[in-house]
């Protein structure tokens, strides 16, 4: 098991795998199974028990997998987030004016910039995480681009950053994944091809 993982999941169609086994036997199969998320190393010798214990090791596997990648998006959005709110403290500090209209501003507005802010990178990041669940539009950019789905995933993170820092929140997902595609362009980050023609068979 992974570090700080404290449970697991066990699937109910795992009854088909263990229909055939005695209870004793189940009951071997269950505590080998404790043991091995517990990483205690357990060994199997029973050949019987064994055809059932491995599409749920390979389960587990699977799992852990997804756990770990799960977790590496999430410290990295933390990373990127902290990273944003750093460079905004210091916009602000090297932004900061002495005149006394500056400071009856600043001591009325701060709680509705910093709304407005926060809600800017909130919806942008569930925007960027829909698109990057999307993969038909991961797959069609990435044809339309000549690029990959790593490399498309990437442009969307750095379009994501691109609408924090000028403060812009979009009003829907559609919208965007349409400015996503204008600032591809504009940018002239990659060469986004017109969409294919489909081919009509005469």
């Amino acid at each position: 098991m992974a570090e700080n993982k404290k449970s697991f999941v066990l699937y109910c169609d795992l009854i088909h795998n263990i229909d055939h086994l005695t209870n004793e036997e189940k009951g071997i199969l269950f505590n080998h199974l404790l043991e091995y998320v517990n990483d205690l190393n357990p060994v199997l010798e029973d050949r019987l028990i064994m055809t059932a214990w491995k599409p749920i090791k390979r389960q587990l596997k699977r799992d852990l997998q997804k756990f770990q990648d799960v977790k590496g998006k999430r410290s990295e959005a933390g990373k990127r987030s902290a990273e944003i709110r750093a460079l905004k403290k210091s916009k602000q500090s090297s932004t900061k004016s002495t005149s006394v209209e500056s400071v009856k501003q600043s001591s009325t507005n701060p709680t509705v910039n910093d709304n407005v802010n926060d809600n800017v990178i909130i919806n942008n990041k569930q925007y960027l995480k829909n698109c990057l669940n999307d993969m038909q539009f991961l797959e069609v950019f990435a044809m339309q681009s000549r690029t990959n789905l790593a490399t498309a995933s990437k442009y969307l993170k750095d379009f994501e950053l691109h609408c924090i820092s000028i403060q812009e929140q979009k009003e829907s997902l559609p919208e965007f994944k349409s400015h996503f595609n204008n600032w591809i362009k504009k940018n002239n980050i990659s060469k986004v091809q017109p969409p294919l023609k489909k081919l009509k068979y005469v």
